[in-house]
């Protein structure tokens, strides 16, 4: 009985990725090029380490129009970087 109430807690990373590439492609249908992850964390309410976390796997669709997305100052992903 114990076992069942901790029983470990599992992320469906690909749906969250799968929201994220979404959100990415309606950037670029509204014509952005450039995007931070204040903007994606706006229109998805994903935690902004999740959305982090989400990059860092690699595992996203990222539309070839986006130039690059940043957090602050920080470069999260270039298309310079990933051609």
């Amino acid at each position: 009985m114990e076992e069942k109430k901790f029983k470990k807690y599992e992320l469906n990373w690909e749906r969250y990725e799968k929201a994220i590439s979404n959100v990415l492609k309606n950037f670029v249908e509204r014509g952005f090029e450039k995007i931070t992850i204040e903007e994606i964390w706006f229109e998805t309410s994903l935690p902004k380490d999740l959305i982090l976390e989400i990059f860092q796997r690699g595992n996203l669709e990222i539309p070839k129009e986006i130039k690059e997305i940043k957090d602050k100052n920080l470069t999260i992903w270039s298309s310079e970087n990933n051609d």
